[in-house]
Formats: C-alpha cells, sequence, structure tokens
C-alpha cells in the first residue's frame, strides 16, 4: 500500500512549513508510523523557490529540541504536485483558498486532498472558530523570538494531527 501523503503548506516554504514539516516527520516517528506516512513541504509562492530553510527557523528548531541535519529546498506547490497528496496542511485561511481554488481545477476523476488549516488541529481552537482566526504566526519579518513563539505555536497541533492521520490510516 502506498504511503499516506502529508503537505504542510505557507508562503514562500523557507519558515513555517518546512519547520511543521520536520516537527510532523518527529511526531510520526515517535508514533511508529514512519514507513506509512510521507511528509513533505511547498509554498504558494515562487519568489524562495530553491532557497534553504531560513536560519531563524533552524534555531528555532533546534531550540525547540529537534535535531539537524535540516536538508530542505523550498519549493512551489502546483496543481499536479497538489493532487498526489493525501492531506494538506496550510498555515493560513488564504495558503487554503488559493490551494482550494487550485483543487477545484483537478480534472473529473481525481480526488482532491482534504485541505484542513494547521491551526485547526489545536486544543486552543474548536470547531466553531472561524478560519480567519487560526492562522499560524508568520515570523518573517520579527526576529528570532517570533521564529521560537511560532514553533511552540505549531507544535500544540501535532498531537491532534497525528490522531487524525491515524485516524485517515485505519479508513483505508
Amino acid at each position: 500500500m502506498s504511503p499516506f501523503r502529508v503537505l504542510t503548506v505557507c508562503t514562500g516554504n523557507v519558515c513555517r512549513s518546512p519547520a511543521a514539516a520536520v516537527m510532523l516527520r518527529e511526531a510520526i516517528l515517535e508514533a511508529g508510523l514512519a514507513d506509512r506516512i510521507e511528509v513533505g513541504s511547498a509554498g504558494t509562492s515562487w519568489e524562495a523557490e530553491g532557497m534553504p530553510m531560513d536560519e531563524r527557523t533552524e534555531l528555532a528548531l533546534i531550540r525547540a529540541g529537534y535535531t539537524r541535519p535540516f536538508e530542505h529546498t523550498a519549493q512551489t506547490i502546483h496543481l499536479t504536485e497538489l493532487l498526489t497528496w493525501d492531506l494538506v496542511l496550510p498555515m493560513t485561511i488564504e495558503h487554503a483558498q488559493l490551494l482550494r481554488r487550485m483543487a477545484e481545477q483537478a480534472p473529473e476523476g481525481k480526488d482532491a486532498p482534504e485541505i484542513a488549516l494547521w491551526r485547526r488541529f489545536d486544543p486552543k481552537t474548536s470547531a466553531e472558530t472561524p478560519e480567519t482566526e487560526i492562522a499560524v504566526d508568520d515570523p518573517w519579518y520579527e526576529g528570532q523570538g517570533a521564529f521560537n513563539r511560532t514553533v511552540v505555536q505549531m507544535q500544540r497541533s501535532l498531537p491532534a494531527i497525528i490522531a487524525h492521520v491515524q485516524d485517515a490510516l485505519s479508513a483505508r
């Protein structure tokens, strides 16, 4: 059986989405699911394509207990690739809206992935929390402290994301 594929998405694919992918891979490994789940990351903008993970993101991950190396090259999401994922976790409503519009362009008979905001799984949100209020903070224009806070913010969602993926795997 092919692996369940999870994609994290932010704007440039150099801060939030690669950090989320690192954290998700670690949580999947700890849950004993590494052989059943594939994780990737991408951006909605082409501007950072080919760039490595932002050094401030790497430092925030290290401070949070994740280990190097963080091998990463920023890439832009395109429809053909989007349709190869089972679960797509965008960081903001703007990312989600763009991805949903892309998914609407799927050819007849081709299933679109489930698209759910990363923080929809945050215990500090509820099903009634509007998507406009559950963005993962963008640390790009701030200092190292913002990157550290963003990593901590994203970590809260990990247990529920893992549970959601386990349910999806059980349903296969």
